[in-house]
């Protein structure tokens, strides 16, 4: 797309939905059988219609202030009100219906933190994203944080965090819709399924978030895996992690969910901190997990898997790995140079992936998770926080040659601010930067292409996956007398 009004058809083409298959049945007409036999002509040919239905409203769930422990407390407090940013040309912000939580200094006038909350669009509007970001720096939790607003699942994946000494995990489960739904969480750990009966049957009435301490759930877990599967409607999960080192809060992240297992997955955007950066840290006790690692879990049946790696710089680099199932396994992806690079999985049976990686500063880290990436082939689109710099990593799965255009819109997409496109050969990994004005971006791919914009500057680091618009259902012949 080389025009902006073509920039100004890929937002529209948002609202173009599919209609919900109907089943008709025909109706007797009380004919005698005899009568109808001895008719010389044949039947009518019936002429097929299409009956269509509105498309359903959409609908995301940003997470609210981010979660954390103070001091020995075992109840979550929420801190600060992050910056929320959503995209949308016709949408309601409804807030979510929550226990009281304190916020981060509440002190004796109990101050009650921020409710997180929900925005919901009709889906003829158009585009409806959102992303939520804090800069977070307390005595008891600190850094950059960022997360898109996610759409609800009937089954969905966490693939970060631990609930070892100094690292807290806190679950968040939301339910926008309009009747009551059941979840239940299935936690996998280095040695196999995790026994947790309060992970099952929670409920979720509708419009509430409910939160969960994952050591209360799985404690002392280096490497938890959690399914998530709703029954009644879909739900929203993210996973607000933090880490202390020693006495000293350092790092945190809003991880969000990823799709359920498939035989391939691709993570791009992994950061490569310098040797140098590292290494003015690794040695001191409580930062032996600041390198990046690749978190792999096959949840049914043991398989072979293939790592490869695709650095512009450096060159590729490729390792074989044993799953058991129903086993997470962690792969340390330090000593493999600096910059920017994309990690593609593919194994013989389903499997799930996430990277954890890190930005080192002065007197500071940060960390980030990096989910497997839905794959983009059509229309996707993310919105950035501004005050950050920003970097879109783009990475095919197609086997032939891809166009990858993307423009920055207005806040209701209606208008395009600016483009540019890419090129992509079969398997290629690249990455344009946005600079750190943020905003609204739309996506156009002419091939399966997986997407994240980073957001990074020494001792900050986040990331945000670009998703599709919901899928277009089918049209269906109705026949009917």
């Amino acid at each position: 797309m080389s025009e902006p009004t073509s920039m100004s058809r890929l937002a529209a083409s948002a609202t173009s939905f599919g209609v919900v298959a109907l089943a008709l049945g025909l109706v007797a007409q009380g004919v005698p059988q005899a009568v109808v036999g001895a008719l010389p002509s044949q039947p009518d040919v019936m002429t097929p219609s299409l009956v269509s239905a509105e498309a359903p409203v959409r609908q995301v769930v940003c997470a609210g202030p981010f979660l954390g422990f103070v001091q020995q407390e075992t109840t979550p407090r929420g801190f600060g009100e992050p910056s929320l940013n959503i995209l949308g040309s016709a949408f309601e912000q409804i807030p979510l219906a929550s226990e009281d939580l304190l916020d981060v200094y509440a002190g004796t006038d109990g101050k009650i933190a921020a409710l997180p909350i929900f925005a919901e669009q009709a889906a003829e509007a158009g585009f409806l994203a959102g992303s939520s970001a804090s800069n977070i720096d307390t005595p008891f939790a600190r850094g950059y944080e960022a997360s898109i607003c996610q759409t609800p699942a009937s089954e969905s994946w966490l693939v970060a965090g631990s609930t070892t000494t100094g690292r807290n995990s806190v679950v968040s489960l939301a339910n926008p819709g309009s009747v009551q739904a059941i979840v239940d969480l299935e936690i996998f750990g280095t040695t196999g399924v995790i026994s947790a009966p309060a992970a099952r049957g929670i409920l979720l009435q509708p419009g509430e978030r409910r939160v969960f301490s994952l050591s209360g759930l799985a404690p002392d877990q280096s490497s938890p895996v959690i399914r998530i599967q709703s029954a009644g409607t879909p739900v929203t999960a993210s996973l607000h992690v933090s880490l202390t080192r020693g006495l000293q809060p350092d790092g945190l992240d809003v991880a969000t969910t990823q799709l359920p297992p498939t035989t391939t997955r691709i993570l791009p955007g992994l950061w490569l901190e310098s040797e140098e950066q590292l290494g003015s840290v690794l040695g001191i006790e409580g930062y032996s997990d600041v390198g990046p690692i690749l978190r792999l879990l096959s949840p049914d049946a043991d398989t072979s898997a293939t790592i490869s790696l695709v650095r512009p710089v450096s060159g590729d680099v490729s390792i074989g790995v044993e799953l058991q199932a129903g086993r997470v396994f962690d792969v340390s992806l330090d000593e493999l140079g600096q910059g920017w690079a994309s990690v593609r999985i593919d194994a013989d049976q389903p499997i799930v992936a996430g990277i954890r990686h890190s930005s080192v500063g002065e007197n500071k880290t940060d960390l980030a998770w990096v989910p497997s990436a839905a794959l983009i082939e059509g229309l996707g689109s993310v919105v950035v926080p501004r005050n950050i710099d920003a970097v879109v990593q783009m990475t095919s799965a197609s086997d032939e040659a891809t166009t990858v255009t993307f423009a920055r819109v207005s806040d209701d997409g209606q208008s395009v601010l600016g483009q540019g496109s890419q090129e992509l050969g079969p398997g290629q990994f690249a990455t344009k930067g946005l600079g750190s004005q943020g905003g609204n971006y739309l996506f156009e791919t002419t091939g399966k292409v997986a997407l994240s914009v980073a957001l990074l500057e020494a001792g900050s680091i986040a990331t945000l996956p670009v998703v599709a618009p919901p899928a277009s259902l089918p049209e269906v012949s109705v026949f009917a007398r």
